[in-house]
């Protein structure tokens, strides 16, 4: 392909360290929720289609 001097010089922001606790509960239905699109959501209260760039 290119040579090294031709690769772009990008830093990627470190990313912070993931939680190892257990997910919280849903206040609705009492299930453990998922980490959807960067915040805890309840996929089985909120519709199948919840996900990235659909919910």
């Amino acid at each position: 392909m290119g040579s090294p001097e031709d690769e772009l010089d990008i830093e990627l922001p470190e990313l912070p360290p993931r939680s190892s606790a257990p997910p919280p509960e849903c206040q609705t239905c009492g299930d453990p929720m998922r980490f959807v699109d960067g915040d805890w959501a309840c996929v089985d209260c909120n519709g199948e289609l919840m996900g990235p760039e659909t919910g």
